[in-house]
């Protein structure tokens, strides 16, 4: 494995140690603001110059990957839902690694298969972490090389070893003189807060650059990248495959019989949500929060099922998929859509009569993509092809559609509007008190239209009484501003 390090390593060391500064004292985790988007863009374009340096290029696949890291990003300084930022922050985080990954070309297989799991335990895990001495290494035979090099490390670290005692003697001397303790404030910068703040954010990077630079740097020279192959994968698939078939399909029969017998057992009330109806003996809340952890629960049983029956079925000298194990998935399958369908169905109800919540969005997205998963899984059955990229690239854009379809806003105007149109009873302030930013203008213009003074004083309140602490460019966000411009005018 290669050693060496080039002029151009070297660089891109120093940088990455830069850039675990600025992953510190950009991101801010309370806020995800624009903070994440600088340091996304910072990141991509560091990493695209120092591989096109080495003579990488941009393929089809890798600007697809760069366009989907780009939608991630661009989302944070326009929405206010930190659930949701949260996590596109780890969606962004995988799909930088997986831009990385593809612009190498470091996947187990030229394309999006199901072997993308074992490409993101292999970037996310083992070459970041086997390559993680890399970055100080590099350095360190970048200083033995070069005497002034050594010189500057000798004089950083007597600035730090000085560092204690410059900050008293500039607090002694901003206390001693009102002029240099308005120069100091002029500038903003006050060495006995941000300085100690700055040394903080310096060391938490370092470890962030070791990863960084042991992530791109083992992809750039193929160090430690081949631990998880297309080979070694099929290996031990193959040694998982120890139950005799027999006894998997015994299994899998006597699940699928019971299955059946629940759904014929309480076929009137699984199925009362499309008649619009609920049994007497429940609540509409009863009712639907019921439905949907049972959709959980088998969902998950039927899933878990299914991928351990496949990986462990014995498949003698066959290579494909025996046919009886294929039955026997899309039974569960079907089983699984019908209770999906059902609790749509009573999600739907439920929202009829009770509008929407943040919880009642996150599910029905929930339940919609467990829909599609399944879906495919038993269409896989019938006919081979590439259902892992299926399902992969349908999550991507379901994902964008949660993260820029505005939630509390889409939640705060549909409440509004059906408490104004008179199909709601009564509007929830409670409710919208726990949406972000993003529902403030729809607030706003509920309160300026309604003549119900106590309902005015609870939205002017709720406004008001929202998030608003001083904020820096890295938490910048559109709907926080607009919100802010809002409470400042009914103040």
């Amino acid at each position: 494995m290669n050693s060496k390090f080039t002029r151009t390593d070297l660089g891109f060391a120093a940088v990455m140690l830069v850039c675990g500064f600025l992953y510190w004292n950009l991101i801010s985790i309370d806020s995800l603001g624009a903070g994440v988007s600088i340091f996304a863009v910072i990141f991509c374009i560091v990493i695209s110059i120092y591989l096109k340096l080495s003579g990488i290029h941009q393929t089809r696949g890798s600007i697809i990957c760069l366009v989907v890291v780009a939608l991630s990003a661009a989302n944070f300084p326009l929405y206010d839902n930190i659930m949701i930022k949260g996590l596109n922050f780890i969606f962004l985080s995988v799909s930088v690694v997986y831009y990385i990954c593809v612009l190498t070309k470091k996947r187990t297989e030229d394309k999006l298969t199901i072997f993308f799991i074992g490409d993101m335990i292999n970037q996310l895990l083992i070459v970041p972490f086997y390559n993680f001495n890399c970055c100080f290494l590099g350095l360190k035979n970048g200083m033995i090389k070069n005497r002034h090099s050594k010189g500057l490390i000798s004089a950083l670290a007597g600035i730090v070893i000085f560092l204690p005692v410059l900050i008293l003697v500039t607090n002694l001397l901003t206390d001693a003189d009102a002029a240099f303790e308005s120069m100091i404030n002029s500038i903003h910068f006050s060495l006995s807060a941000n300085m100690i703040e700055y040394i903080i954010q310096v060391i938490l990077g370092i470890p962030v650059a070791c990863y960084l630079f042991g992530l791109v740097y083992g992809n750039r020279y193929n160090r430690h990248t081949n631990h998880i192959t297309l080979e070694s994968i099929n290996k031990n698939a193959a040694a998982f495959r120890f139950a005799p078939s027999i006894t998997v399909y015994s299994a899998l029969a006597v699940l699928n019989g019971i299955y059946m017998l629940f759904f014929i057992s309480q076929a009137s009330y699984l199925f009362s949500a499309f008649g619009n109806h609920i049994p007497g003996v429940m609540t509409y809340s009863e009712y639907a929060r019921r439905g949907f952890f049972e959709l959980c629960m088998v969902a998950g049983i039927n899933l878990g099922v299914i991928i351990i029956a496949h990986l462990i079925t014995s498949r003698g000298e066959k290579t494909g998929t025996p046919k009886m194990l294929k039955i026997e998935t899309v039974a569960l399958c079907f089983f699984t859509i019908m209770l999906i369908g059902t609790a749509l169905s009573k999600m739907a109800m439920y929202i009829k009569y009770f509008g929407l919540t943040q919880l009642r969005v996150y599910t029905t997205w929930f339940m919609l993509v467990l829909l599609l998963v399944f879906v495919i899984i038993a269409l896989r059955q019938f006919k081979i092809f590439n259902g892992s990229k299926i399902v992969i690239i349908s999550f991507v854009i379901l994902f964008m559609f949660l993260c820029y379809g505005n939630v509390d806003g889409m939640i705060a105007k549909y409440n509004i509007n059906r408490y104004v149109d008179g199909t709601l009873k009564t509007v929830d302030v409670n409710a919208l008190a726990r949406l972000s930013d993003g529902a403030v203008p729809y607030m706003f213009q509920l309160y300026k239209d309604t003549d119900d003074e106590n309902l005015k004083n609870n939205l002017k309140s709720v406004i008001i009484d929202q998030e608003d602490r001083e904020r820096t460019f890295r938490d910048f966000n559109l709907q926080k501003y607009k919100g802010n411009q809002i409470r400042a005018t009914i103040r």
